[in-house]
């Protein structure tokens, strides 16, 4: 298995940041290159055949959006990445919407760079000669990132197949790390809204008092800090999908306000006094049980069921037995090559243990450990290399362990039933004497 190395051009006007970015994509094993400004990219791009594009934002004369948008027009199969020194929600929101798939804020980590370079390997084919050949691999699999053989994900998949097309509202639910926002991403851009924004709102990442902001926009003056009059995340995905990911942590006032925009499809800025018409596809997730929280008073029941026309339930790492072996080969080809490992392998006694574990943590947890597995080995994995709390896991919640002093009159009794209770047969197929025989029954009887 041989693997080719990307070519990923960074632009910065700081020369010490082109540096340091350089520097570590070169430890990641990637081929770079570099320009000072957006006109010198333009010339790279045009004589260099680059697999990723990460740009600073603020660049002199013209912005580093200028140059994600010219990279979105002529190169668009080519993945980008925006960086910034000047957190900014109105520029995050812009950069995707120029197509850029990562907003990153100076100073990011080495990890958290690499993190997202993947991320958009994965999500977006990578730019090659031959543009038909790519478009055809991408038909084949619209569902990219999801994977699986066994009957409940294709059934997923079906689901996911009639829905993709429409404007219905859809909850997705399961336990974290089964992949909710992955099959967001598939009913989106495997559909015809596909060329539509697709916003990612984290409900539970937006700080209470400036959520009502982000999701609905402001007017200027209308509090301590709104300087201009910004456009909110509903908006910004007009005529595409907005995705509400961890709903059941949205404040109740928040709800209300979801309520109104579901039913009204049209958003209020924080300030204004006159509404806005929008035209969006809300997908919804969670890992809590709703119906409970409607039961408790948190979580309003009209919200619930107008989120939750369409409902898709994610299927749980350890009830995809199938499905296991496929997203195991997966990982291990991604982290060998991240890695630069690309003859390792893993015996069968490793993989038996692994396909015993439960997996609480789902899919995100088998990727985090083959990670670890690939990091820690060598030329092959091996039982070794196994971590003890997986090894040594309760295999079942509704397993049923006996004491050693259960298992040792069972036996006995067995051995008593199979000899018409001769004693002394008993204790020579124990290796016991008689004596010892006769305590233990009587221990076992008291």
């Amino acid at each position: 298995m041989t693997f080719k190395k990307e070519n990923i051009l960074v632009v910065d006007d700081h020369n010490d940041m082109l540096d340091l970015i350089q520097r570590q994509l070169k430890t990641f094993n990637y081929r770079t290159y570099k320009a000072s400004s957006v006109n010198e990219a333009i010339e790279v791009l045009k004589n260099a055949e680059i697999d990723l594009l990460i740009s600073d934002l603020n660049m002199p004369n013209i912005s580093g959006i200028e140059l994600v948008k010219f990279a979105e027009e002529h190169y668009p199969l080519m993945p980008k990445i925006v960086i910034s020194g000047a957190p900014s929600i109105h520029n995050a929101v812009s950069a995707i919407k120029s197509g850029a798939l990562h907003y990153l804020i100076k100073p990011f980590t080495s990890d958290e760079l690499h993190k997202a370079i993947l991320d958009s390997l994965t999500k977006r084919t990578f730019a090659s000669k031959n543009p038909t050949q790519i478009l055809q691999q991408k038909n084949e699999n619209p569902y990219e990132g999801l994977i699986g053989n066994s009957k409940p994900f294709k059934d997923l998949i079906e689901i996911v197949n009639r829905v993709k097309d429409t404007k219905a509202n859809v909850l997705i639910e399961g336990e974290t790390g089964t992949g909710k926002e992955l099959i967001a991403r598939a009913i989106h851009f495997s559909g015809k809204f596909a060329d539509k924004p697709f916003i990612v709102v984290n409900c539970a990442g937006i700080p209470e008092s400036l959520i009502e902001s982000e999701l609905f926009g402001h007017i200027k003056g209308s509090f301590t800090g709104a300087l201009e009059n910004r456009t909110g995340l509903f908006q910004s995905a007009s005529g595409g999908t907005i995705f509400l990911d961890e709903i059941g942590d949205a404040p109740i006032a928040v709800q209300i306000r979801l309520l109104r925009v579901i039913q009204e499809k049209e958003i209020l800025r924080v300030g204004a006094s006159k509404p806005e018409k929008i035209d969006v596809r809300i997908l919804s997730a969670t890992n809590c049980n709703l119906e409970h929280m409607v039961s408790k008073g948190t979580f309003r029941e009209d919200l619930y069921y107008r989120i939750n026309v369409i409902n898709i339930k994610t299927i749980p790492l350890r009830d995809r037995k199938e499905d296991f072996l496929p997203l195991l080969k997966v990982f291990i080809e991604k982290y060998a090559h991240e890695y630069n490992k690309s003859n390792i392998r893993i015996d069968d006694k490793a993989i038996g243990v692994l396909m015993r574990y439960r997996w609480p943590g789902n899919i995100r947890e088998l990727e985090n450990i083959i990670q670890r597995l690939i990091i820690m080995s060598d030329d092959i994995i091996t039982l070794n290399h196994i971590p003890e709390n997986l090894k040594y896991h309760i295999p079942s919640s509704d397993t049923i362990f006996k004491s050693l002093k259960e298992y040792e009159k069972e036996h006995i009794l067995k051995i008593l039933e199979a000899v018409n209770n001769n004693k002394t047969k008993a204790a020579q197929i124990l290796q016991i004497d008689r004596k010892t025989l006769n305590q233990k029954i009587l221990k076992s009887e008291e």
